[in-house]
């Protein structure tokens, strides 16, 4: 079970590329920084924003992978 941070980068995830993806590229992503989604701190979210804005980007366009990345640093909890 991921944390609450993760969560919410799931959720803003999922609102643009779906439930399954969401998960998976959240995953993938703290892995690629890291952390596991569980382990995933505020101090995580810049880098976190920048590679899921690329993943993001690459399948459903620039705007969309920039919005997203947006949402994700703006996140406080």
């Amino acid at each position: 079970m991921a944390n609450r941070l993760a969560q919410e980068v799931e959720k803003i995830l999922a609102a643009a590329v779906g439930d399954f993806i969401a998960k998976a590229t959240t995953r993938k992503n703290c892995e690629l920084i890291g952390v596991s989604p569980d382990e995933l701190t505020p101090e995580h979210l810049p880098e976190l924003a920048e590679r899921i804005e690329k993943s993001v980007s690459f399948f459903s366009g620039k705007d969309v992978g920039r919005g997203v990345a947006e949402k994700i640093r703006a996140i406080r909890i």
